[in-house]
């Protein structure tokens, strides 16, 4: 049998279409890639602590990101954005509101927790995780004092 590596983006696409489909998923937490070099060095000269050096996302998160309370305000991000923002993370502005890390193209938010307590395969680890997605209602938002752009 010939095993196929599954590129972060099926992957996604495919915790995606299990909440959809079943309401869960019970994919095991999974990294994205390696935390971006500003984040890191912003961490550094800012004494934050990153709990490693490779970017999380799971699939309790994505379900977070799709909750009925956040469909209802109009403030779910498309499937698209959040397949593509393990790649499209590095054009994105990203800025630090004294707790989380904020990717931002304008029109979605990702979340960022710089040391975020999960577990995985049973075990608690800290990991840097993405926490939610959200649409951007008002880009403004990111000229308030508690955003520090990176």
């Amino acid at each position: 049998m010939e095993t196929v590596k599954r590129t972060v983006e099926t992957l996604i696409a495919s915790v995606l279409s299990d909440i959809r489909i079943k309401g869960y998923s019970s994919v095991q937490p999974f990294s994205i890639g390696k935390v971006e070099g500003r984040m890191m060095q912003f961490a550094q000269a800012n004494s934050i602590t990153l709990a490693c050096d490779e970017l999380y996302m799971s699939a309790k998160q994505l379900q977070h990101c799709m909750r009925a309370s956040k469909a209802t305000k109009g403030l779910v991000v498309t499937d698209d954005d959040l397949i593509g923002f393990p790649q499209n993370r590095f054009q994105m502005n990203l800025y630090y509101d004294g707790e989380c890390f904020i990717y931002t193209d304008g029109l979605s938010k990702f979340i960022i927790h710089p040391n975020y307590k999960m577990k995985i395969s049973r075990e608690l680890v800290t990991q840097v995780n993405f926490i939610t997605a959200t649409r951007v209602k008002d880009p403004a938002e990111f000229t308030l004092p508690k955003y520090q752009k990176i």
